[in-house]
């Protein structure tokens, strides 16, 4: 049975839309966004155009790789908690 199928339970229904995750989901492009144009002020004033718009977007990539991490390790856990364990393993 695939994983996806053996995950479904449906004495748990799914989230709802207007769940804390769901506005997570919204507010991290905007805390990503935020440290990114802090950065280019900084550096803009510190070091120049060039180094601004460097710093900026290495800024919203490692934000990106943080937010993705951290989304899949959630994902992860919460399929682990949900599949059977073998006997005797635990």
């Amino acid at each position: 049975m695939p994983i996806s199928n053996r995950a479904r339970r449906p004495d748990r229904p799914g989230r709802m839309p207007n769940s804390p995750a769901s506005r997570m989901d919204k507010v991290w492009p905007a805390v990503i966004a935020l440290a990114a144009m802090t950065v280019f002020i900084v550096f803009l004033v510190l070091a120049g155009m060039p180094m601004a718009v460097a710093m900026a977007l290495t800024t919203l990539v490692a934000g990106a790789i943080l937010v993705t991490l951290v989304t899949g390790t959630t994902w992860l856990t919460s399929l682990r908690r949900l599949a059977p364990h073998p006997r005797g393993h635990r």
